[in-house]
């Protein structure tokens, strides 16, 4: 990334200085980032919800399970006990999936 060497100051109205606060709080960038990104042409969009980013970590390790499982399974070690848990991991994965797209 290039270094950043050049520092402005700028006058705002206090219409524009609420919209810049308003653009600001919605997509959890700061000021000095929102600017750069509108300067560049980048439509700034809202932050996701913190729920959103809990139901990503959750998946992402029920991911990580399932991927030890098929390792075992690969390797010859799958025990029916194994197969079953696999079998409700991806239940779970397909209902967290069902959450994420009502949201």
């Amino acid at each position: 990334m290039p270094q950043k060497t050049h520092m402005i100051s700028v006058r705002l109205t206090d219409a524009e200085r609420r919209k810049l606060s308003q653009i600001c709080a919605v997509s959890g960038l700061p000021v000095s980032a929102a600017i750069r990104e509108m300067i560049g042409g980048v439509a700034i969009r809202q932050r996701p919800p913190q729920e959103l980013h809990d139901l990503y970590v959750e998946i992402n390790r029920i991911g990580n399970n399932i991927n030890q499982i098929a390792r075992k399974a690969n390797a010859g070690f799958a025990t029916k006990e194994d197969v079953r848990e696999l079998k409700f991991l991806m239940r779970t994965i397909e209902t967290k999936m069902t959450e994420l797209v009502k949201q």
